[in-house]
């Protein structure tokens, strides 16, 4: 069991999916971009850098060389995977993307969400994704536009 004081790891929050199927895409996110993105040696984990490694409801995903998260696998929003556009320049390419993988993966987000969606964000339920091949290229396109906000 996982306490207060407990340093909260990857599995933990893997774990957390509903089914395998979506646990094991979890994984297979972190190691993309840990190990095979393009970008993979310009991925860092957001709380060993804001949080000292403390994590809180997420493994958060950011470039090197930004400031901002591009990514998350949550707790919040009954356990989702995030992409994080920003709010400040790709509002509107946040939402023809998230209509983008509502049509890929033949489900509608927000009818499984009950509150308000954040502007510049895009969730994606990871038990609706067959493979990681579908969802790869809205990750890439999420870490080039928050560099783009910085």
């Amino acid at each position: 069991m996982i306490t207060k004081n407990a340093k909260k790891s990857n599995e933990f929050f893997y774990q957390l999916f509903k089914t395998s199927k979506a646990r094991e895409l979890a994984r297979e996110i972190n190691d993309y971009l840990y190990f095979e993105s393009p970008y993979q040696n310009e991925v860092e984990d957001y709380h060993e850098r804001y949080k000292n490694g403390q994590r809180t409801d997420c493994i958060g995903y950011i470039s090197k060389i930004g400031n901002y998260k591009f990514a998350t696998i949550t707790v919040a929003r009954k356990v989702c995977f995030v992409l994080h556009l920003g709010n400040k320049f790709h509002t509107e390419r946040a939402i023809q993307m998230q209509k983008e993988i509502d049509e890929l993966l033949k489900h509608n987000y927000q009818s499984t969400d009950n509150t308000k969606l954040t502007q510049g964000e895009v969730y994606i339920r990871l038990e609706w994704v067959e493979e990681l091949a579908q969802i790869k290229p809205f990750i890439d396109e999420a870490y080039r536009l928050r560099l783009i906000s910085m």
